[in-house]
């Protein structure tokens, strides 16, 4: 039943009452926005924004160790994608299936983006403050 409590299966965890979310989320959007026009152009764009995935993808080749392989004399090597990321400190790698790596490629390029607009969104909103700071001077 929507909008009714439900108790978290996980011992320890509190749940969280639908009603209260969608009113969080409602307050969210339909705050007033305070930017420059140039900031509304940027908060646009991150709208637009896909699925995205921090971290680097890198393609590479090696051998996989079977000796009768073709890779083991002259043929080929095998490509592999591997995704790398930090998380507390410490490098992490997951392999990527040739079926995703496309994907992954464009999550990878999304959160490239994402940090690229995040920059741009910060110095929009620094001149934003300049500007009213000198309006308010005069």
């Amino acid at each position: 039943m929507r909008g009714s409590p439900t108790l978290c299966p996980v011992p320890g965890q509190f749940f969280v009452d639908e009603r209260v979310l969608e009113s969080i989320y409602t307050f969210l959007v339909t705050r007033p926005l305070t930017t420059s026009p140039a900031g509304q152009r940027i908060l646009a764009r991150l709208r637009a924004l896909g699925p995205f995935l921090e971290g680097s993808l890198t393609v590479s080749t090696k051998r996989c160790g079977r000796p009768t392989c073709r890779c083991a004399t002259e043929g080929p090597l095998h490509e592999t994608a591997l995704l790398t990321w930090k998380e507390d400190g410490t490098t992490r790698t997951l392999h990527v299936p040739i079926a995703l790596r496309e994907d992954v490629a464009a999550w990878v390029d999304e959160a490239k983006r994402l940090k690229q607009l995040s920059h741009e969104m910060s110095m929009a909103q620094r001149a934003f403050l300049i500007a009213q700071r000198r309006q308010r001077a005069r």
